[in-house]
């Protein structure tokens, strides 16, 4: 999460009458400062060009909020944040519809509260279908105001296991509902929207990227080492397929014994488990648990290069990072990667083939000096920025004709 400072409603200072009021499906929090640090730093570029009230109303499943509890917070000048969680029932079967009816009710009070206090928003711009998405769809109705939809999700990929055509009817009957009331819809990708325009209603659409952090990930000359360092960043779940990344690195490490391989972030045990299995110690393989924002930064800094093998994604913001890093990527060709990664800054293998992984960790190793880091990294920061991003958003924002 960025720098929070949690205050009271009345200290709040928000002397603006034209503002967006965004709606985030997914957000930090003080309980899990993780899920969706993404549509936070969106919201950031956005406001660099129109203020941004934010409202984002969620269920704590983690069992940490016994009571409903929100916290106001002024982010910056531009964008202030009103957080609210609610428990979730003791019951489980009945706490679907009672914490649907509890959302609704909180979305009711806070959007109204809002409304009073600064007047209503010129649009609301929504992240993420469900719930941000929903959101848009209730307010737009009750006040009569347009709402854009930005887009991050992987369930319109068939390899997800939440794919939305295997969801039971009244979840696709909402994002159906969703996608016929937005007016203007943002994918982070062209592939994202070729994949949601196959199963939802032809909405007008602009690609805007992911945003990184430039002040944090930066090109920055790395240390001295004998090694080649790879680094992987993800929670190492099924989805990014850390068995296979490990086997392919067993059999190219036996090869070049320099290579080390660093395993950022929250991982299952049985992964670790697997690394040691394979007869990997910390001196070939290291896992760092998970660590803060600006930690993945100085990994990414101090590695020659980023590797990803997963078997479904639309476009992670780690891939980004490196990029501004300097730093070249290997990754499967899913989702929109391919749209960011070429020969100039990395190598794309096919989803599960070991064989191209192995081949691509090695091309990596041997060929390395022609990657050019400087060119890489200045690339990455006039696409990817809060500045770069923030225009986009703007102009989409003077598209749907509410900001002048």
């Amino acid at each position: 999460m960025a720098q929070s400072n949690f205050t009271t409603l009345n200290n709040l200072v928000f002397p603006f009458k034209n503002y967006v009021l965004a709606l985030p499906g997914w957000y930090p929090t003080w309980v899990d400062p993780l899920p969706g640090d993404f549509n936070q730093r969106h919201i950031i570029a956005a406001s660099l060009h129109t203020p941004q009230i934010v409202l984002f109303i969620n269920k704590d499943v983690s069992g940490t909020i016994k009571k409903t509890e929100v916290r106001y917070n002024q982010l910056s000048k531009q964008v202030i944040e009103v957080i609210v969680l609610y428990p979730k029932s003791n019951v489980e079967f009945i706490d679907p519809v009672k914490s649907g009816i509890y959302f609704l009710n909180l979305l009711r009070k806070y959007a109204t509260l809002i409304k009073k206090r600064w007047g209503p928003p010129v649009l609301m711009h929504s992240y993420i279908v469900v719930k941000g998405g929903i959101e848009g769809l209730i307010l737009s109705k009750r006040w009569g105001l347009p709402f854009i939809l930005t887009e991050n999700w992987t369930i319109y990929y068939p390899n997800d296991p939440g794919y939305l055509s295997k969801r039971g009817k009244g979840f696709k009957w909402a994002v159906h509902r969703v996608f016929g009331g937005v007016k203007y819809f943002l994918p982070v990708t062209n592939d994202l929207y070729s994949k949601a325009s196959k199963l939802l209603k032809n909405v007008p659409y602009t690609v805007v990227p992911n945003v990184v952090d430039t002040e944090t990930f930066f090109l920055n000359e790395k240390t001295a080492s004998n090694n080649f360092r790879f680094v992987h960043v993800s929670t190492m779940i099924y989805q990014k397929n850390p068995h296979g990344l490990l086997r392919c690195f067993k059999a190219v490490m036996e090869e070049h014994p320099q290579a080390t391989l660093l395993m950022v972030g929250p991982h299952p045990a049985e992964v670790k488990d697997y690394a040691a299995a394979l007869g990997f110690t910390e001196k070939n393989v290291r896992f760092t648990g998970a660590v803060s924002y600006k930690k993945v930064a100085e990994f990414l800094m101090s590695a020659d290069a980023l590797v990803l093998f997963s078997r479904y994604e639309n476009l992670p913001c780690v891939i980004l990072e490196a990029l501004c890093c300097g730093v070249p990527v290997i990754s499967t060709t899913v989702g929109g990667i391919a749209e960011v990664i070429n020969n100039d800054n990395g190598i794309l293998v096919e989803e599960s083939n070991e064989v191209q992984l192995m081949e691509a960790l090695r091309k990596m190793i041997t060929g390395y000096s022609d990657f050019d880091r400087e060119k890489i990294s200045k690339d990455a920061l006039a696409k990817y920025s809060y500045e770069a991003v923030g225009k986009q958003i703007y102009s989409v924002y003077q598209q749907v004709g509410c900001i002048e």
